[in-house]
């Protein structure tokens, strides 16, 4: 299956561009929403586990990440990869005028391991119409997405 993307007209941030130019940049279209309850379905059929107990184990790990990202550890997540909270702020010319207020809002920063990391050496691109949401290449009209119930 592609990635689709359409083309979005913005503002030219390249250094030399004039004032108010212009250029087409791609954007991808995302095919849907994957939600939990049917990823724990979809887990329970792929193993001996019931959708409940999936639903518990992955509570069970939103319980100890949450705890383990507030003492600022790296949540590692075998091939899946791992979670951090960063942040960033504003600098100060000396260390003694550093205070805490001039950090910016913290962030979970995800960084996906390699098994994870390798299907992207298997994407591939599919252009669509940015008004009609209908691709660029010679479709027969079918949609080519699996049906979600």
């Amino acid at each position: 299956m592609s990635v689709r993307y359409k083309l979005v007209l913005r503002k030219d941030l390249s250094k030399d561009a004039p004032a108010g130019a212009q250029k087409y940049y791609a954007s991808v279209n995302n095919n849907g929403t994957l939600p939990f309850k049917q990823m724990c379905q979809s887990i329970a059929a792929y193993s001996t586990a019931s959708p409940g107990d999936v639903k518990v184990v992955l509570d069970g790990l939103m319980f100890f990440m949450k705890d383990a990202l507030l003492r600022g550890e790296i949540v590692q997540m075998g091939e899946i990869g791992n979670f951090q909270i960063n942040v960033g702020s504003t600098g100060t010319a000396t260390a003694k005028e550093f205070k805490a207020a001039l950090i910016r809002k913290p962030r979970i920063v995800f960084r996906p391991g390699v098994e994870l990391k390798e299907i992207l050496d298997k994407v591939s691109f599919e252009r669509i119409d940015a008004e009609t949401g209908s691709s660029s290449g010679g479709s027969d009209g079918e949609d080519d997405r699996p049906v979600i119930e």
